[in-house]
Formats: C-alpha cells, sequence, structure tokens
C-alpha cells in the first residue's frame, strides 16, 4: 500500500515538473523570439539612423551653400540699390562729390552715372572741363 501510494505521489510529482517544465520552455521560446524581433528592430533603427546622419549632412551642405549664394546675391542687391540711389540723384542734378560719398562710388562710376543720367548734361559737361 505504502508503494502505492508512492509510486501515486512520485507520478503526480512528475506531472507536475513536467507541466512546469513545458510553460517555462515555452515562455523562454516566446522571450527568445521577442529578443530576436528586438534585435532587428535595432538593427534597422542603427541602419536608419546612418543613412539619417548621411541626409543630415548632405541638408546641412545645401544649407551652406544656400547661404553662400544668398549672401552673394545680398551685396548685388547692395551694390545695385546703391547704383539705383546714384541714378537718382544725378537725375536730381547731384554732383560727383555728393555721388561718391553718398553712394560709395569710385570717381569713375560717378562720373559714368553722372553723364548717362545726369540732370543737366550741358552744364555738368562745361563745369567739369573748367
Amino acid at each position: 500500500m505504502t508503494t502505492i501510494i508512492l509510486v501515486i505521489a512520485i507520478t503526480i510529482v512528475s506531472i507536475i515538473l513536467l507541466t512546469i517544465s513545458s510553460r517555462l520552455f515555452k515562455i523562454n521560446r516566446d522571450q527568445a523570439d521577442k529578443i530576436a524581433g528586438l534585435q532587428n528592430q535595432l538593427s534597422v533603427l542603427c541602419v536608419g539612423a546612418i543613412g539619417t546622419d548621411e541626409r543630415i549632412l548632405q541638408f546641412e551642405q545645401r544649407l551652406t551653400k544656400i547661404k553662400e549664394h544668398q549672401n552673394s546675391l545680398d551685396v548685388g542687391m547692395n551694390a545695385q540699390h546703391s547704383y539705383d540711389h546714384a541714378i537718382r540723384l544725378a537725375r536730381k542734378g547731384a554732383g560727383i562729390n555728393q555721388l561718391i560719398d553718398s553712394c560709395n562710388l569710385s570717381d569713375e562710376e560717378a562720373h559714368l552715372i553722372r553723364r548717362l543720367h545726369g540732370g543737366d548734361l550741358q552744364n555738368g559737361y562745361i563745369q567739369e572741363i573748367h
């Protein structure tokens, strides 16, 4: 009788251990699958981050070129504005020295603008000769 109880107890303990082992094995397998999936996602993120770094570098280079281009355009616009202002002054009869001082022009530029756009060309030409 004791041997039967002992056999039944061992059988019950074996069944419990097998059930627990199978559950632990399934949990372990699920966790291993999740870890593998997370590793794949991490790899994809790393590859994406490298691509993003390269794109950011390209954008920074493009931005630098655009800034340089904008600065060159600004310089050109300032020079054009200066010429426009000098032409307006010449049409109002401003003298060579006033064009040079007001518009930061060279002597040759001021003479050229005065000759092309001066309001009273006849008097300006006679004054320059004398």
